[in-house]
């Protein structure tokens, strides 16, 4: 691939973005021939695999000298032995402690950045650099994957951190909202508590576990990188292979048995006192088991609910002045997952607030969208895709995720053809499936209700 060719590229996004923008700004209608069909094609990856059996997605992209490296570690908190939850951050963490300070000086000054993140199904190690340094950043994370050190200090350090970081998230009323959708709907698994753990389940992991559990599930066919690089194809595979393959050879674990979302049980409207000024208000439902037409639906369906002023909750926010902020959110997981719909409002407005969501939700959950709302959630989407593509980074990341999860790497080009596939009749169908109010959880997080203490 060529400069001339990635510049046609982003300039073909620029393009569709303008009349994307055009469009909104003037009330004209957006038609579907305003997209091709497949406007990543001329970044399609390459898939290898290498001798130790770690599969391997390649995509050439000369717009910047970076190259990110994204190493898909399955597994996650989903795997988290009961009773012990945060173990899968916690070793994917340790798994990067560099113990050499000369290393870590040289990486810095180099400019190379090594970061991790732990989801439900999986853990992430990502590498960025520049190009020229690809090799001695990449020689230098093999060697502490290859043999991590699980000291006592190492340890108990990370645990206070993992704690500090959940204390942070827990000021957070979506977060808070957010586990406490997927600890309502997921209460039987490790999917329903905190990927960071707790106190009492960190000081139940010891040196032990993590030695277990890193043995277990750091093995070259446990994982999937993807790599998006300037450098040629050529001299790029020789470098990853030189240190990729030094990653210890073995199978991934016996997949575990498909989870269902609990059925819930008692009260389904929730209030969680929070010592704040304003309230946020969701609606949580769950998710089916991902495959390619759930991850497309799911997202069709945030897109519609609260991304972007086309959306059915932004003329709550705009007309109605009941909210500062709206949003969905889909956190999709192999086995199943949830998306929320919620609002931000001041507490004055709360009753009100909740009632206007209620009222949106029901009528798309009893009418659907019609052909024009879904033709502009299907443009929204597209120019989202495109955007959030450009970065090499989020680039990478898709690439890993969908061939980990079967998906396949060239998804990322079939996805826009997947959106143009979706029918009316297909998306009004899950809508029914998803906003069913009996499968409902509503949060509400704020300040307490003061006619409530007043009793």
């Amino acid at each position: 691939m060529n400069n001339s060719g990635n510049m046609c590229y982003y300039i073909k996004v620029l393009c569709i973005l303008i009349v994307a923008g055009t469009a909104i700004a003037t009330g004209s209608p957006i038609h579907a021939c305003s997209f091709p069909s497949n406007p990543l094609k001329i970044l399609s990856p390459k898939k290898t695999i290498l001798s130790n059996g770690l599969p391997l997605i390649y995509q050439e992209d000369k717009t910047s000298s970076i190259t990110i490296v994204q190493l898909l570690i399955h597994g996650g908190h989903r795997a988290d032995p009961e009773g012990k939850a945060g173990l899968a951050y916690l070793t994917t963490r340790l798994s990067l402690e560099i113990p050499d300070q000369g290393k870590i000086q040289q990486l810095m000054s180099q400019a190379s950045r090594i970061s991790m993140a732990c989801y439900g199904d999986y853990s992430l190690v990502r590498i960025a650099c520049l190009s020229e340094h690809l090799e001695s950043t990449l020689k230098t994370v093999t060697q502490i994957l290859k043999k991590p050190l699980f000291s006592g200090l190492r340890i108990d350090r990370i645990k206070e951190q993992m704690l500090h970081q959940r204390e942070k998230e827990e000021d957070e009323p979506a977060q808070i909202a957010h586990q406490k959708g997927l600890n309502c709907f997921y209460s039987d698994s490790s999917y329903g508590s905190s990927i960071l753990g707790s106190k009492e389940s960190l000081d139940a992991i010891k040196k032990k576990d993590i030695e277990a559990f890193f043995n277990i599930h750091f093995k070259s066919e446990n994982m999937v990188v993807a790599v998006v690089s300037d450098l040629k194809e050529d001299s790029i595979i020789q470098i990853l292979k030189k240190y990729l393959e030094q990653i210890p050879e073995g199978t991934s674990p016996s997949q575990t048995t498909p989870l269902q979302s609990s059925k819930i049980q008692g009260e389904k409207q929730i209030e969680i006192e929070k010592d704040i000024k304003q309230v946020l208000i969701s609606s949580i439902y769950p998710l089916p088991m991902l495959s390619l037409k759930n991850f497309t639906n799911t997202f069709l369906l945030a897109n519609l609910l609260g991304k972007g002023i086309n959306s059915r909750l932004w003329r709550l926010r705009s007309e109605e002045k009941l909210a500062y902020n709206v949003n969905a959110n889909a956190t999709l997981m192999r086995d199943g997952g949830i998306i929320e719909a919620y609002l931000e409002t001041d507490n004055s407005k709360k009753l009100q607030a909740r009632e206007a969501l209620k009222k949106e939700l029901a009528d798309l959950f009893e009418n659907g969208v019609s052909n024009e709302e879904l033709l502009m959630t299907k443009f929204y989407l597209k120019s989202f895709l495109l955007r959030s593509n450009e970065s090499k980074d989020t680039r990478a990341y898709n690439l890993a995720f969908f061939e980990a999860f079967n998906l396949g790497s060239d998804f990322l080009n079939d996805v826009f053809q997947e959106i143009d596939n979706i029918t009316i009749e297909e998306i009004n169908a899950f809508i029914k499936e998803i906003l069913d109010p009996q499968k409902e959880i509503q949060i509400n997080v704020g300040p307490k209700d003061k006619a409530k203490n007043q009793q």
